[in-house]
């Protein structure tokens, strides 16, 4: 049997490749190896594809090849352009195999028009059952059945792929893995030709709750150090150069994350885009985390309103953030190594809050670095949201992209807000205006 597996084009009003990968389609790569299939990727996000690079960044990181697809004010009122991110159409006639079935995966739920159009150009190219999977269609199933695919597969379980490709397929396979395949698999990056960067996880899931994420629905799952030491050194034999660490909570274990970082290859930069535990962080690890390489460090700080972080689940506090600060300090990291995430538009956040957080966090001595808020399907401020009519729980996906929703949803502060203390950290980070001046600003 032959199996193609494909990353699908992203549809956002901007993109940025931060090492992104499509790990869980990697992983079913592996799974279907294992079972004796045939498999082939066509990953639209690879920079390294002709005519997808745009621009190199630092560290791997890069500009997607992009095209306009439309514009969104007649419609939604909103003053911004639809693009489609990834690779151009004619990288559909490189793959060489025919495929028996065909696995598309997805990410954020409001990238869904990539995985529409994606589904329809593979209908054009090829003649074979198609299987929609990920993030997309495990939070909303509802709207992904309209995506164009023969099924979907909700969750992240190894059999279920298995169990469906039988279905569409009307053959028998070896269910080689099952429910421990995060330990006894690892990622298939043997697809790509050139591999600069590499996504790795050393656990899946969170046992946090906070109300804005859905990480903690999936568990918290944890792979044995053996495990990822093996995974990097094989990425370091291909040639990777840059490895980001993409868990939701490296930090929970941190004996075990000590005990990794002390067992690095020396020769590799490494990366935590996302959001660190501040309470978690010791001397020992900040200090582990500089002698081993580690270019990118942010720290999942959000707010320093003390009731908007009891409210959104209590994982950080002031006290945590100013201590997890000033250890990466004392190991000799600056802020052109670490920020600070900051949320911004949180359901019930004001202006004056929102402009302390900036401030607090240049008073430490770190970047901050902005999200906007979004609403995510499941979660449960989504619950809230619904339960208190802020929202329709049948809304436009594309609507809930964190670029767009403070266009229109009235529990944010507003977008015009919004766009004032992005143009403040803009000038700031431009010189053209200083840290007193940032500081003593009124709001």
């Amino acid at each position: 049997m032959k199996a193609l597996l494909v990353n699908p084009y992203i549809y956002d009003v901007s993109a940025y490749d931060f090492w992104l990968k499509p790990v869980g389609l990697l992983y079913i790569a592996s799974a279907l190896r294992e079972a004796g299939i045939d498999v082939e990727l066509l990953d639209l996000l690879d920079r390294n594809l002709p005519g997808n690079n745009e621009h190199e960044g630092p560290y791997g990181t890069g500009k997607f090849h992009s095209e306009i697809i439309k514009s969104l004010m007649n419609e939604y009122g909103i003053p911004r352009y639809l693009k489609r991110y990834g690779a151009p159409e004619e990288i559909f006639d490189s793959v060489k195999m025919e495929p028996d079935v065909i696995l598309v995966t997805s990410m954020m739920t409001y990238w869904y028009g990539g995985v529409f159009e994606t589904i329809k150009l593979l209908r054009k190219r090829f003649d074979a059952p198609i299987i929609l999977g990920g993030n997309y269609p495990t939070l909303l199933p509802w709207h992904a059945k309209k995506a164009g695919a023969d099924e979907i597969v909700v969750g992240d379980g190894i059999p279920s792929v298995y169990e469906s490709i039988e279905k569409l397929t009307g053959t028998k396979i070896k269910h080689a893995v099952g429910k421990d395949w995060f330990e006894v698999l690892k990622p298939d990056y043997t697809f790509y030709p050139v591999l600069k960067t590499a996504v790795v996880h050393t656990t899946f899931g969170c046992p946090f709750r906070c109300t804005y994420c859905i990480a903690w629905k999936k568990g918290f799952r944890i792979r044995s150090v053996r495990s990822v030491l093996e995974e990097i050194e094989i990425l370091k034999s291909r040639g990777v150069k840059d490895i980001a660490f993409y868990d939701d909570a490296l930090l929970v274990k941190r004996e075990r994350f000590k005990e990794i970082l002390k067992n690095l290859p020396d020769d590799v930069n490494y990366h935590l885009p996302n959001g660190i535990h501040a309470k978690l962080l010791d001397e020992e690890t900040a200090f582990l985390l500089k002698e081993k390489n580690f270019k990118t460090i942010r720290i999942g700080y959000e707010t320093s309103d003390v009731e908007l972080q009891k409210k959104t689940g209590g994982k950080v506090s002031n006290e945590a953030f100013y201590n997890a600060v000033k250890l990466l300090k004392k190991a000799g990291f600056t802020d052109k190594e670490v920020g600070a995430y900051l949320i911004i538009g949180l359901p019930g956040q004001s202006f004056e809050s929102a402009l302390m957080d900036i401030k607090r966090v240049i008073e430490a001595g770190v970047k901050p670095v902005i999200n906007e808020y979004t609403l995510i399907p499941g979660s449960i401020d989504w619950q809230i949201a619904i339960k208190e009519k802020l929202i329709d729980g049948k809304v436009d996906p594309l609507l809930l992209n964190n670029s767009l929703m403070a266009y229109w949803w009235k529990g944010s502060m507003g977008i015009e807000k919004i766009k004032l203390l992005k143009s403040i950290l803009h000038k700031y980070a431009l010189g053209k205006l200083s840290k007193e001046e940032l500081l003593a600003l009124k709001a």
